[in-house]
């Protein structure tokens, strides 16, 4: 069963078309890797997905509903930005950078949206805090500041913060791209525990041996277009991804 599904996603930025009526389907549960060459309109189409970035034309249902619109007839009309942002509490992103809280523990940059936004107690938040901090391996390090961890501790924090809010949607935007090449073992390595967990995940990334091995479908995007998708070895195989 598809939890997202686009369809004739366009997006353009003054005279670039960026996305060119972009169709894709993303099972419950399974792993979708987007990859591609450089300017290809990977990271816009997360961004659309949760809208970050207002699509010009096409829709995104994640979960059987629209994504910021609901259907007047024949007419799209955009939802209230407060509707927009309960919807984007269900799609956990993210980014290339961190952008952890600097003033903040690990821990509290995790516990702060459930406590602000889901109105969690304090105790249950911290508890559950601590429980996807040492799920993501970092276990002891809940009181270390964004500056006392390395880059991939920090990438480590930023996907607990995402996870607190039980998302129903993963996206990650190149998450091991702003890494030291010996830090990217590590957060590829929460990924595939994710992906082992079931969670349902779209992950745009260069590492074609994580998208090997983990991926249920690869897509493959150039130009704003869908060039191609099916399965890792299949995909990856055939068609040329830079």
């Amino acid at each position: 069963m598809s939890l997202l599904e686009i369809r004739g996603l366009t997006k353009a930025f003054g005279t670039t078309t960026v996305l060119d009526g972009v169709d894709l389907s993303v099972d419950a549960g399974s792993v979708t890797v987007i990859v591609g060459p450089s300017g290809s309109g990977k990271s816009t189409l997360l961004r659309c997905i949760n809208h970050l970035e207002t699509p010009d034309a096409g829709t995104i249902s994640v979960d059987g509903s629209l994504i910021a619109y609901r259907r007047d007839g024949e007419v799209l009309r955009e939802l209230p930005e407060r509707t927009i942002a309960a919807q984007r509490r269900r799609i956990g992103m993210v980014f290339q950078q961190f952008q952890l809280f600097g003033h903040m523990t690990a821990l509290a940059n995790v516990v702060e949206a459930p406590i602000g936004v889901l109105g969690r107690s304090r105790r249950d938040a911290e508890e559950r805090g601590r429980a996807l901090l040492a799920r993501v391996g970092l276990d002891g390090r809940e009181d270390a500041y964004p500056r006392q961890l390395s880059g991939g501790q920090q990438q480590r924090v930023a996907i607990a913060r995402a996870l607190a809010m039980d998302p129903t949607l993963m996206l990650f935007d190149e998450p091991t791209s702003a890494l030291d090449p010996a830090l990217v073992g590590e957060v590829l390595a929460v990924l595939r525990d994710l992906a082992e967990r079931g969670t349902t995940m779209v992950v745009v990334t260069h590492e074609i041996a994580f998208a090997r091995e983990v991926a249920d479908t690869v897509v493959v995007l150039r130009d704003g277009r869908v060039e191609r998708v099916g399965p890792p070895a299949e995909v990856l195989d055939d068609a040329p991804v830079a």
